[in-house]
């Protein structure tokens, strides 16, 4: 299923209108979509059991792609699960966005390997982290959907053009963008340089 910010009912509410409940739901879906990706591609919604595969190296940390991760199911190295704890070997989540393991994250050094991680992150259903996104998802949709002229142009079946009018319209809201990344996405750190 794919995710949705709000709901038909929240979007028939808003415009004070019966609304196609297919095609309501493809606008969600798409403005849902552009909402993500003004936050950095996360999915802002919880995903339970994602599977990430990632490439791991010599180093310590190991950076989780979606955030924030509630809950880490399971972690293997080449093929070979990992278990969580303090033990040399073991690996642990301090925080919602990375992984730490003492002997790094390849089997052997100056070759990458295989990380597959199942966990849960985005935010769960009815929680107040979810409103701004929510809104924003809203308010995209009354500017295109609501607007008898640019959505009435845009056919049921037609996902394509409901996203790029949905991507116009965030493109023209530079600063909801920037409030998008900042409160979803990731944000910058610090990183070593050098050493000594």
């Amino acid at each position: 299923m794919a995710d949705q910010l709000a709901t038909a009912s929240d979007l028939a509410y808003l415009l004070e209108q019966d609304l196609e409940l297919y095609r309501a739901t493809m606008f969600i879906v798409c403005a849902t979509s552009v909402v993500q990706e003004a936050a950095g591609g996360q999915r802002i919604v919880e995903v339970v059991d994602d599977v990430a595969e990632l490439l791991g190296d010599t180093g310590s940390w190991l950076q989780l792609p979606q955030l924030p991760v509630s809950a880490v199911k399971s972690v293997t190295l080449d093929g070979v699960a990992l278990t969580e704890g303090t033990a040399s070997g073991c690996w642990r989540r301090p925080g919602t966005s990375r992984l730490w393991r003492d002997e790094g994250w390849a089997t052997c050094p100056g070759k990458p390997s295989s990380v597959i991680i199942v966990n849960t992150h985005g935010h769960p259903a009815g929680v107040q982290e979810l409103q701004f996104a929510r809104s924003a998802v809203l308010g995209l949709l009354r500017a295109v959907y609501g607007n008898p002229t640019g959505a009435s142009r845009i056919t049921i079946d037609d996902y394509t053009e409901a996203y790029e009018a949905l991507a116009a319209r965030m493109e023209a809201s530079p600063h909801l963008q920037r409030a998008l990344a900042r409160k979803y996405g990731r944000t910058a750190g610090l990183v070593k340089i050098g050493g000594g």
